[in-house]
């Protein structure tokens, strides 16, 4: 996978230093309420531009991914609070079982669960 990445990578960087090394004229750059400018060469703004584009995408999307991140989280709790349920469950099972009482055991001596019937 990672052979695959540096396939795709190194052309995609060969690109960049063309455009770079094609775009070297210095361009006015104006924040037009604000006072400033700022002369930077060509593709400086385009790249520029581009990992504004690709930096602020990304924080939107984060941010919106919110919702999907905290489902995650608690249902990680939830699976840990059935986790520790079922161990306790087996551990009650397991002191049953070592009393005299009638119960399925099996051949090493500890507790079978019957598995589910199929409903068909």
């Amino acid at each position: 996978m990672r052979f695959i990445g540096w396939i795709f990578a190194v052309p995609v960087a060969f690109v960049v230093i063309a455009f770079a090394i094609a775009n070297r004229t210095p361009v006015g750059v104006h924040f037009d309420p604000l006072p400033y400018e700022l002369d930077i060469p060509l593709w400086a703004a385009v790249i520029g531009a581009l990992a504004f584009g690709l930096i602020f995408g990304a924080l939107i999307r984060w941010l919106l991914d919110q919702r999907w991140r905290r489902e995650a989280r608690q249902a990680r709790r939830h699976n840990r609070a059935l986790e520790r349920e079922i161990s306790s469950l087996r551990q009650r099972l397991d002191q049953k079982s070592d009393s005299p009482a009638k119960g399925a055991k099996g051949d090493d001596g500890q507790n079978r669960l019957a598995p589910p019937r199929d409903v068909a």
